[in-house]
C-alpha cells in the first residue's frame, strides 16, 4: 500500500478507538504539527522566565510592595500553578485533537477545552472534494497546514487543523475513497448479478 511509505506516519495498527469496526484498517492517525505545540509553549517559558525572575528578587519583591512573605508566598505558588494547569490545557488540546483516516471513515476528534468534546465522521463515499492548504513562511517552510474536505449535502467541511504534510494527506485521502468507491461499486454490481 502505497500510503504506508511516508516518513510522518507512526505506526497506526498501535492505535485502537472507542467504535473501531471489525474489518477497519486504519490509514492514517494525524494530530497537529508538533510546532503548533512549541509556539503555545513560547509565552508559557517567558512566564515561567518571569516567575523565576521575581523568585530570585523575593526579598526585594516583598519589601517593595510591603507584603508579609506569607503573602507572597502564597501568590507565588498561585501564579506556579496557574502555570502548571496552563501547559496542562495546552498539551490536553495538543494531544487529544485526533484526525483518524480508516479503509472506510474519516473520523474528526476535537478537544475543546477541559471538558468538552466533539466527534465527527464522514464515509469515503460521501466525499466530493479535498484541498489542501499551506499559507506561510513558516507552515511552507515545516510542511503543515490544512486539508478541508467537502461533502455531498453539507455546508460544514471537514478540516484537519495545522497537520503534517498537507498535500500528501490530500492525496492519500483521495485515493482511499477511490478505492472505496471501486469497492462499494463492486458490491453494487454483485448485488445486481444476485451473486451475494
Amino acid at each position: 500500500m502505497v500510503w504506508r511509505k511516508f516518513d510522518f506516519q507512526e505506526n497506526v495498527d498501535d492505535y485502537i478507538f472507542r467504535g473501531r469496526r471489525p474489518e477497519e484498517e486504519i490509514i492514517l492517525f494525524l494530530r497537529r504539527h508538533w510546532l503548533i505545540l512549541v509556539f503555545k509553549l513560547i509565552p508559557a517559558a517567558f512566564f515561567l522566565g518571569g516567575l523565576f525572575f521575581v523568585g530570585l528578587f523575593k526579598n526585594q519583591a516583598v519589601a517593595f510592595l510591603d507584603w508579609e512573605i506569607e503573602i507572597f508566598n502564597l501568590g507565588y505558588s498561585s501564579l506556579f500553578l496557574f502555570f502548571w494547569i496552563l501547559l496542562f490545557i495546552f498539551w490536553i488540546d495538543y494531544y487529544l485533537d485526533v484526525w483518524i483516516v480508516t479503509d472506510q471513515r474519516i473520523i474528526n476528534i476535537e478537544q475543546k477545552g477541559l471538558f468538552r468534546r466533539s466527534i465527527s465522521e464522514l464515509e469515503l463515499g460521501k466525499i466530493q472534494d479535498v484541498t489542501s492548504e499551506v499559507t506561510g513562511i513558516i507552515p511552507t517552510l515545516f510542511d503543515y497546514g490544512f486539508v478541508f474536505i467537502q461533502t455531498a449535502g453539507e455546508k460544514e467541511r471537514f478540516v484537519f487543523q495545522q497537520v503534517p504534510s498537507p498535500v500528501r494527506v490530500k492525496n492519500i485521502i483521495m485515493q482511499v475513497q477511490k478505492r472505496a468507491l471501486l469497492a462499494e461499486k463492486r458490491m453494487e454490481g454483485e448485488i445486481l448479478r444476485g451473486k451475494v
